[in-house]
Protein backbone atom coordinates (compact mmCIF):
# COMPACT_ATOMS: atom_id res chain seq x y z
CA UNK A 1 0.00 0.00 0.00
CA UNK A 2 1.46 3.87 -1.07
CA UNK A 3 -0.38 6.77 -0.04
CA UNK A 4 -3.61 6.12 1.89
CA UNK A 5 -6.45 3.55 1.70
CA UNK A 6 -10.31 4.06 3.59
CA UNK A 7 -11.88 0.85 4.51
CA UNK A 8 -15.89 0.62 4.81
CA UNK A 9 -17.92 -1.81 6.69
CA UNK A 10 -15.66 -2.10 9.47
CA UNK A 11 -16.90 -2.77 12.92
CA UNK A 12 -16.64 -0.31 15.05
CA UNK A 13 -14.49 -1.00 18.05
CA UNK A 14 -10.22 -0.38 18.30
CA UNK A 15 -8.05 -1.71 16.20
CA UNK A 16 -3.95 -1.26 16.56
CA UNK A 17 -1.27 -1.82 14.62
CA UNK A 18 0.60 -5.23 14.42
CA UNK A 19 3.71 -3.43 12.71
CA UNK A 20 3.51 0.46 13.96
CA UNK A 21 1.49 -0.29 17.08
CA UNK A 22 -0.56 2.71 16.08
CA UNK A 23 -4.14 2.97 17.71
CA UNK A 24 -7.11 3.89 15.56
CA UNK A 25 -10.78 3.85 16.84
CA UNK A 26 -13.63 2.83 14.31
CA UNK A 27 -17.00 4.72 15.40
CA UNK A 28 -18.84 5.03 12.17
CA UNK A 29 -17.50 1.70 10.37
CA UNK A 30 -14.49 3.69 8.30
CA UNK A 31 -11.25 2.82 8.69
CA UNK A 32 -8.39 5.49 7.27
CA UNK A 33 -4.96 4.79 7.58
CA UNK A 34 -2.06 6.44 5.77
CA UNK A 35 1.25 4.52 4.57
CA UNK A 36 3.64 7.04 3.43
CA UNK A 37 6.39 5.98 1.33
CA UNK A 38 6.45 3.44 -1.17
CA UNK A 39 6.14 -0.84 0.32
CA UNK A 40 4.52 0.11 3.66
CA UNK A 41 2.36 -2.49 5.49
CA UNK A 42 -0.21 -2.02 7.67
CA UNK A 43 -2.22 -4.83 9.85
CA UNK A 44 -4.83 -2.97 12.04
CA UNK A 45 -6.41 -6.03 14.24
CA UNK A 46 -9.87 -5.01 16.06
CA UNK A 47 -8.66 -5.41 20.01
CA UNK A 48 -5.02 -6.41 19.12
CA UNK A 49 -2.46 -6.24 20.99
CA UNK A 50 0.03 -3.41 19.33
CA UNK A 51 3.50 -4.15 17.29
CA UNK A 52 4.40 -7.66 17.61
CA UNK A 53 8.16 -6.91 16.62
CA UNK A 54 11.26 -5.59 17.85
CA UNK A 55 12.59 -2.77 15.87
CA UNK A 56 15.66 -3.50 13.73
CA UNK A 57 16.57 -3.18 9.86
CA UNK A 58 13.24 -4.05 8.35
CA UNK A 59 10.99 -3.33 11.21
CA UNK A 60 10.78 0.61 12.66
Amino acid sequence: MSGSATYTGIPDGTYRDAVTGDTRTVSDGRLTVGAPGKGNLRVYVLNGPGKIGKDGPYLK
